[in-house]
């Protein structure tokens, strides 16, 4: 029987939002209890990630179907194309600038990446680099994290603006389309995984990643805690 794309979109996109509202950070955040210097910290490090995040589509890139092989291989290819384009646009590494200078970081040069952002950078290509991950799984999982963008980043706005005064550089986390992320039905596509997989992969890279925001929140405050012990 074949799955609707929409249905596992908006199953998705609910279990991330599920996930978000549970979260002690974005909770935080969203009530404006954070403190500002653990929120301008929180972001740095997920800048220190985004700036790695191109080599994720490289995964997606090295583990696609010879093009004979599947009838969707130049669809892929040219979605992949348009995210890689979008990556290396000088105007996106502007917006990040131009958000973080309004946290109050104007030297992000300075910004020591925590093991918990080393360890997220590098877990999709620990995981799906393997010989007997699929190529659709991988694309299922950028699929994952893309999905669960759209709700992360309206609490990011909407708590910033209401509780830390922050109105300028927002724009890092507007809707950006299906350059950002890779189009939900990516998460059906594939050929060497039934959709139960891929559905699986997609929902483990979302959990991965609100996680990451989790483990690095607690892990700035851990090392706060232990400069006052």
């Amino acid at each position: 029987m074949q799955t609707n794309s929409r249905v596992v979109s908006e199953s998705l996109e609910s279990y991330a939002a599920g996930l978000l509202a549970e979260s002690a950070f974005f909770s935080a955040l969203s009530a404006g209890e954070a403190d500002p210097g653990h929120v301008r910290d929180v972001f740095g490090q997920y800048y220190l990630w985004r700036n790695r995040f191109h080599r994720w589509f490289g995964i997606c890139v090295a583990k696609s179907a010879p093009v004979d092989d599947a009838l969707n291989v130049p669809r892929v290819l040219t979605e992949l194309i348009a995210c890689l384009r979008h990556e290396i646009k000088g105007d996106h590494h502007r917006l990040a600038l131009s958000f973080l200078a309004a946290l109050g970081i104007e030297d992000p040069a300075r910004i020591k990446a925590l093991p918990v952002t080393d360890s997220y950078a590098e877990s999709f290509l620990h995981c799906y680099s393997p010989g007997d991950r699929s190529g659709d799984e991988a694309l299922a999982a950028l699929a994952g994290r893309g999905l669960a963008g759209p709700g992360r980043d309206r609490i990011i706005t909407g708590a910033l603006s209401r509780h830390y005064g922050v109105t300028s550089g927002l724009e890092f986390f507007s809707p950006l389309g299906e350059e950002e992320a890779m189009p939900s039905r990516a998460i059906i596509r594939g050929r060497r995984a039934g959709t139960e997989r891929l559905v699986e992969a997609a929902r483990l890279e979302i959990w991965e990643h609100i996680t990451f925001w989790d483990d690095v929140y607690y892990a700035i405050l851990g090392m706060e805690n232990e400069l006052a012990s």
